[in-house]
C-alpha cells in the first residue's frame, strides 16, 4: 500500500518549489490535484523544446491530476470552496499577496474547513523587511550568503548547478505536511504551515560557516574544496572541461588508502606529508604527485580505485554522463513514462525507497486534463451542470 494513500491534496502552485513539494507527496502515494488557471501553469512553456508541455514542467508534476479552473471568478471560487472538504491539505506558493487578493488565504479557507493543512511557500517568509519582495531560486541563494563562497577565490560570486533553494524548500515543506498530517490524525486539528525559501537555504550553510560562527565572525571565503588537503580536485586523462576527480579525505585510514592506491606507500610516514600541519605546508608538492598520478588515468577509472581502495572520490560527471551513468541505470533510477501528448519521456524517478510502498511513475497530466472527471466525483455534478459551466469558462477540460 502506497505509504500517503490516504492523503489528498490541493496544490495551487507554479514554477517549482510548490510543485517540487507536492510531488513527493505523490511520489509517496498521496492524490494530488494540480489546480491551475484555464490556460495553464507558466511553467508549461519554460525552458521548453519543441511542441507541448516543457521537460520542465514535467519533471515537477508527475503522479498529479489535473484541474484547470478560473478562480478569479465567483463560480470558479465557488467549486474550490465547495470540493476543500474533501481533501486534507492544500499547498500554495503564489507571490506576496496573491491568495489573499483571490480571497483564499488561510483565515477563509480554514474557515471553511478547520481540519485543513494549509502550506504555504514564500520566498522570504510572511514578515519582515523583506516579506513583500518577489523571489526564485537564486535570489534566496544570494541571501543566504551561499553564492558568496561559491567561485573561485580571485573571481566574482558563482550560482550553483542546482535548483537548491526551490527543490529544497519544496521537500522540507512536503516532510512538514506529513508532520502535519500525523498530528491532525492524533488531534484533529489542522494547521497553517509556513516556509521561507531564504531560511531553509540559510539552514543549509550551517557546515561551512560552523568555523566562523555569528554576526561578529569574518565572512567565510570562497569554497575550493582545498582546506583540508589532500581532499582536492585533481585533473585527470582527457583534458576535457570535466576530466577531473574530487576526493575528500579526512581520516588518517583515509590517507594511508590513498597512499597505497596512487603506488606510493612510502608517503603515509613522510615528515613533509604523515601529519595535516604538514600536509598543508607542503600542499602543492603533494597536490603535483596525485596529479601525476591522476593524469595518466581517466577519471571513472581513478574513481574505480580510489573507491575499491576506501579513498572518498567522485569523477566530475557532466550532464550527459549522469544519464548514461550505470550506476543510475543499474538503480532504475530514470524511467521512461507514457506521455498522451509526446508519446513517451524520460523521467527521474523518486530517490525515497521504501520497502513496503510502490508508487508507479504517472506522467504529468495536460492541462486541465481531469477537470471534469474531479469535479464530477468531488462535488457530484451532472454532465449538463459541466456543460455549462465549461461554456462560461469557468474550468476548461483538455480535449
Amino acid at each position: 500500500m502506497p505509504a500517503l494513500e490516504s492523503m489528498r491534496v490541493l496544490e495551487f502552485t507554479q514554477w517549482e518549489a510548490g510543485p517540487s513539494c507536492a510531488m513527493m507527496l505523490a511520489w509517496l502515494g498521496a492524490d494530488v490535484v494540480k489546480v491551475e488557471p484555464p490556460g495553464g501553469e507558466v511553467a508549461r512553456k519554460m525552458l521548453g523544446v519543441g511542441p507541448g508541455d516543457s521537460q520542465y514542467f514535467l519533471n515537477y508534476n508527475a503522479n498529479k491530476r489535473g484541474l484547470a479552473l478560473d478562480l478569479k471568478s465567483a463560480k470558479g471560487k465557488e467549486l474550490l470552496l465547495k470540493m476543500l472538504p474533501n481533501f486534507d491539505v492544500f499547498i500554495e506558493n503564489q507571490g506576496p499577496g496573491t491568495v489573499e487578493r483571490l480571497g483564499l488565504g488561510p483565515e477563509v479557507l480554514c474557515a471553511a474547513h478547520p481540519k485543513l493543512i494549509y502550506a504555504r511557500i514564500k520566498g522570504f517568509g510572511l514578515d519582515g523587511p523583506y516579506a513583500d519582495y518577489k523571489s526564485f531560486d537564486p535570489l534566496a541563494m544570494a541571501a543566504a550568503g551561499i553564492f558568496s563562497m561559491t567561485g573561485a577565490p580571485d573571481g566574482p560570486p558563482s550560482p550553483t548547478g542546482g535548483t537548491f533553494a526551490d527543490t529544497g524548500t519544496g521537500i522540507t515543506t512536503a516532510l512538514a505536511i506529513t508532520a502535519a498530517y500525523v498530528q491532525l490524525q492524533r488531534t484533529g486539528k489542522g494547521q497553517v504551515i509556513e516556509l521561507s525559501m531564504h531560511e531553509v537555504m540559510t539552514m543549509f550553510i550551517r557546515t561551512l560557516t560552523a568555523t566562523s560562527w555569528g554576526p561578529g565572525a569574518p565572512p567565510v571565503g570562497r569554497r575550493t574544496h582545498e582546506g583540508m588537503p589532500p581532499s582536492g580536485i585533481f585533473r585527470c586523462k582527457g583534458g576535457g572541461p570535466n576530466d577531473y576527480v574530487i576526493t575528500v579525505v579526512i581520516l588518517p585510514p583515509m590517507w594511508r588508502a590513498l597512499c597505497e592506491v596512487i603506488g606510493r606507500p612510502e608517503l603515509t610516514d613522510d615528515p613533509r606529508f604523515a601529519q595535516p600541519a604538514a600536509r598543508f605546508k607542503n600542499w602543492d608538492e603533494l597536490k603535483a604527485i596525485i596529479n601525476a598520478w591522476t593524469e595518466q588515468r581517466d577519471k571513472h577509472e581513478v574513481m574505480r580505485l580510489m573507491g575499491a581502495a576506501g579513498v572518498p572520490c567522485s569523477a566530475i560527471f557532466d550532464t550527459s554522463e549522469v544519464f548514461s551513468d550505470p550506476h543510475l541505470q543499474s538503480r532504475d533510477f530514470f524511467h521512461k513514462v507514457p506521455h498522451p501528448e509526446k508519446g513517451e519521456i524520460l523521467m527521474m524517478r523518486s530517490p525515497i525507497r521504501l520497502s513496503d510502498s510502490d508508487v508507479p511513475i504517472v506522467a504529468a497530466p495536460l492541462a486541465g486534463q481531469h477537470s471534469r472527471s474531479i469535479l464530477q466525483a468531488e462535488l457530484g455534478l451532472s454532465n449538463d451542470q459541466l456543460d455549462v459551466l465549461a461554456k462560461e469558462g469557468v474550468f476548461v477540460q483538455h480535449e
